[in-house]
């Protein structure tokens, strides 16, 4: 299809319908899929069993949970096909780009205004939460990283402005004016930002200041799972600025110390680092927390007591610590250092079998003996340091003993996903994507049960249900870690039938 000659109005919509599909992989699109319809599901289930007045307000949120995401990961692809049409003087592509957006915006916004209003629900609530969850997503990834790191925040800066400006609750009418402001200042910055990244030379933003839509795609992360295998540890640690480089701690590197010759070979966050070098490559992930801490007391300021004031911090912070740092630090901790082996042993290059002539080696055994210590001492120790923390954080939030052993046992099983995927990587038993996408999903669904369900018995009118689901939980995880123990077996044999263990895959 010629872009460039003058279409018909036919063909023109058509480019425009097909724009998101053509800009973005089939994983995506599948993600996608599931992701609208499990909320359109969970959606319709909170209408239909629901007895409380405004539950046309949850099921609202539920949708723009998921037209939030699309509008934050899938849409924004057509920027990205716009951009390359400019450069490529293709105008009619960059038009369809742009009517796209406008005939996908239109459905996104009407469809849950008329299918919640004919159900009751206030049509004006509706049609403002999803166009601010719809220009809000937006935002997210045209703003540039600092900005995104700021917006996280919102949910708890929006709290503490509701108690110290006293602003309306979600069901009074005087939130429509606020909503609205706040919506017409996000459309005002998606405008700008879209036109900013159209008309700019995009590719010379790096670090804080790029947009988190231009980082996704220089990391292959707009396209789902294989796109995790397309990362570069030196690119991504070289869009940081200065102050946030790491810097390596090369002494005692030799035939003394074949295992930290190893890591410096491994490189990525495998690299030796000074004690400074360890604070700067940890930045992007202590600055927020170093946030959480000043954000969730002003969550929590004008509370009547201020007793209960501390305790509430508090507690938001052993949540925080319990919940998201145990969840996602443990999770992302196991795939990427999963992953820095798995992309050196992909690459068939000299650069790999050279390793195995690095002095202070020795025969097979010891070889893979340091190769194992270099590949698993790093990330087991700071598994084990995360560990430390989300257990000090949950027996002070005084959890019970089963809860514990949960949140124990979430950490050790991502240590156990880790240890089989390096194994089998290392053996030559490589394991595919059709086979870590549903390990992945598994764990990451018993990681956040097992973390958030025992939450819920601190709260002060625990749930009856508690007790069964935590030893469901258990029986689950038992099954997860044999089934990790065979994956790691099966590559550890794998390894032992190779002559030596720098081989490509």
């Amino acid at each position: 299809m010629d872009m460039n000659a003058p279409d018909s109005p036919r063909i023109a919509l058509g480019s425009a319908l097909l724009a998101p599909w053509r800009s973005s992989r089939r994983s995506l699109h599948w993600l996608m899929l599931f992701l609208m319809l499990g909320c359109s599901l969970g959606a319709m289930a909170i209408g239909v069993y629901s007895s409380k007045p405004h539950w046309w307000l949850a099921s609202t949120m539920v949708y723009c949970f998921s037209v939030g995401f699309a509008w934050a990961f899938w849409m924004p692809t057509m920027l990205l096909l716009a951009i390359d049409a400019r450069r490529l003087r293709l105008p009619g592509m960059q038009r369809a780009a742009a009517l796209g957006l406008w005939l996908y915006a239109l459905p996104s916004l009407l469809l849950p205004v008329l299918v919640l209003g004919a159900c009751g629900a206030d049509m004006r609530y509706v049609a403002e939460l999803v166009a601010l969850a719809m220009a809000g997503g937006m935002a997210f990834v045209l703003l540039p990283r600092w900005c995104a790191m700021v917006i996280g925040f919102a949910p708890a800066l929006g709290s503490g402005l509701h108690r110290l400006a006293h602003l309306p609750p979600w069901s009074d009418p005087r939130w429509l004016v606020w909503g609205m402001a706040a919506l017409l200042v996000l459309l005002l910055i998606d405008a700008l930002r879209w036109r900013q990244l159209l008309r700019s030379d995009a590719d010379k933003e790096l670090g804080f200041t790029s947009s988190m839509l231009l980082q996704l795609r220089r990391q292959g992360g707009t396209g789902g799972w294989n796109g995790l295998q397309q990362l570069d540890g030196g690119q991504l640690i070289r869009q940081r600025p200065d102050w946030m480089q790491p810097r390596a701690n090369l002494g005692k590197v030799g035939p003394q110390s074949p295992v930290r010759a190893l890591r410096v070979a491994l490189g990525g966050w495998y690299m030796p680092k000074t004690l400074a070098g360890h604070l700067r490559a940890t930045a992007p992930v202590l600055l927020p927390i170093l946030l959480y801490i000043p954000v969730m007391a002003f969550m929590q300021a004008g509370e009547a007591r201020h007793g209960h004031a501390v305790r509430s911090v508090l507690l938001s912070i052993g949540i925080g610590v319990v919940g998201w740092l145990g969840v996602f630090g443990g999770l992302m901790l196991a795939a990427m250092a999963a992953l820095v082996i798995h992309q050196r042993w992909k690459r068939v290059n000299a650069e790999l079998p050279l390793l195995a002539l690095l002095p202070g080696l020795g025969d097979a055994r010891a070889c893979r003996h340091a190769l194992l210590h270099a590949a698993f001492g790093a990330p087991v120790k700071a598994q084990l340091l995360l560990l430390a923390c989300v257990l000090a954080a949950a027996i002070v939030m005084h959890l019970p003993p089963l809860a514990i052993l949960l949140v124990a046992l979430a950490q050790f099983a991502a240590i156990g996903a880790m240890a089989a995927q390096v194994l089998c990587t290392l053996g030559g038993r490589q394991l595919h994507m059709g086979v870590l996408a549903p390990i992945y999903v598994v764990l990451t669904v018993l990681f956040c049960l097992s973390t958030f369900v025992p939450l819920l018995g601190t709260d002060n009118h625990p749930w009856d249900g508690l007790a069964p689901l935590e030893h469901g939980l258990l029986a689950c995880w038992v099954v997860l870690v044999a089934a990790l123990l065979w994956l790691a077996r099966r590559g550890w044999r794998g390894l032992l039938a190779r002559p030596h263990p720098f081989l490509a895959n």
